[in-house]
């Protein structure tokens, strides 16, 4: 198995899929699996806002204050909110089906308990695979969708 088949299994993408990004395009199986992202992050926001909640109930003096209660609302609708924005980004791009391409040396680095990220061409991602995959100081194509800044398929440039 080569590096290409080795990439396009850990990204969960058929060959279909990387020919529609080659032309500009989101490939079906790309798109469903932005549409679970987004759900996914959607549902995350819900459970961080109500531990939020949870946290400054129980740690807050009781009978609770009207600003506690006013505190306790906005901490829930900010992280509701921050769902919300990456959901509607992510449905936009699987909407317009479209996907850029940089190509370049790629670098991996750690960004401590958010993950790894890759850099390429001078703009920075969030690396969607383990970061074994990615040979750092090697030239890649990489596709990322444009509005959730998500990328989706990334092969060799030039080498394998």
């Amino acid at each position: 198995m080569g590096v290409r088949d080795e990439l396009l299994q850990a990204f969960h993408v058929l060959a279909e899929d990387l020919e529609a990004n080659r032309t500009g395009a989101l490939g079906p199986r790309q798109a469903q699996r932005l549409i679970a992202s987004g759900y996914r992050n959607l549902a995350a926001s819900v459970v961080i806002g109500v531990a939020l909640l949870a946290i400054l109930l129980f740690v807050a003096h009781k009978p609770l204050k009207p600003v506690q209660w006013i505190l306790s609302g906005a901490l829930f609708l900010a992280a509701l909110l921050v769902g919300i924005n990456y959901f509607r980004r992510v449905r936009a791009a699987v909407a317009e089906g479209r996907v850029e391409c940089l190509t370049g040396a790629v670098e991996t680095r750690s960004g401590g308990r958010s993950g790894w990220y890759l850099h390429v061409a001078g703009q920075s991602f969030q690396l969607p695979v383990r970061p074994w995959h990615v040979k750092s100081g090697s030239a890649y194509r990489v596709y990322f969708a444009p509005r959730p800044r998500a990328i989706v398929a990334m092969e060799p440039d030039g080498w394998e």
